[in-house]
């Protein structure tokens, strides 16, 4: 993401590359730890053979400050956890 995200961001697209092929994944989400240490988890889509995605909505981004996000994928053999990514949400102006 070469985007700068802001607090109150809508339409915005996150994208976390797992690495190898998912693409018989049966579950995918991307985990979250709020900068406030809090988590919670997004549904995400498949996006090509090796990468999830979750567009964010109203309330998504609720928090300024590093964000850590995770991909989760469930596949027949287990359920596996991707690198994780740190991500700086802004607050307005800054």
């Amino acid at each position: 993401m070469a985007q700068k995200l802001y607090v109150g961001d809508t339409g915005t697209v996150i994208t976390l590359d797992c690495g190898q092929d998912i693409s018989g994944a049966t579950a995918r989400s991307i985990e979250v730890r709020k900068p406030d240490g809090s988590t919670g988890s997004w549904s995400a889509t498949a996006s090509g053979t090796n990468s999830i995605r979750y567009t964010t909505a109203g309330g998504t981004l609720d928090q300024a400050g590093q964000w850590v996000l995770q991909a989760k994928v469930t596949l027949s053999s287990g359920v596996w956890l991707g690198a994780s990514v740190n991500v700086v949400v802004y607050a307005a102006f800054d």
